[in-house]
């Protein structure tokens, strides 16, 4: 008798810290975009050896684009949001202080608005 186990890919994210909201300036809207330079402290784990995806979800009509520092290389998304892939070739886990640039959408009035985005993780599956 054989007997095979696969244990399914699995990711989890733990945020640690994350800016409760967005206070834009007049200087800002004049710029076209806001910096957020306190960091979203975040872990990563997963048994999955081929890496994880990092999922940018938009909540709020902020931004029509955004720059995430902390990933190694600097990522943009756009106001859609996007998927940030991370290869490793370990499962492991990873602690994070991701950063932003907000590009903002016209319109905007001075002032502090909630926090524009959300952020999930899956497990990258294995290739075969």
């Amino acid at each position: 008798m054989m007997v095979s186990v696969t244990v399914a890919p699995a990711a989890a994210l733990e945020l640690s810290s994350e800016p409760p909201a967005v206070a834009i300036t007049s200087q800002d809207l004049a710029r076209g975009y806001v910096d957020i330079s306190t960091p979203t402290g975040l872990r990563v784990r997963s048994n999955s050896p081929a890496g994880y995806a990092l999922e940018v979800l938009p909540v709020s009509p902020l931004f029509n684009a955004i720059a995430i520092r902390g990933l190694g290389s600097d990522v943009t998304v756009s106001a859609d949001g996007g998927t940030i892939v991370q290869r490793w070739q370990h499962a492991q886990s990873v602690s994070l202080a991701l950063t932003y640039r907000l590009y903002l959408v016209d319109g905007l009035q001075p002032g502090t608005y909630p926090w524009p985005l959300r952020l999930r993780v899956r497990a990258l599956e294995s290739a075969h």
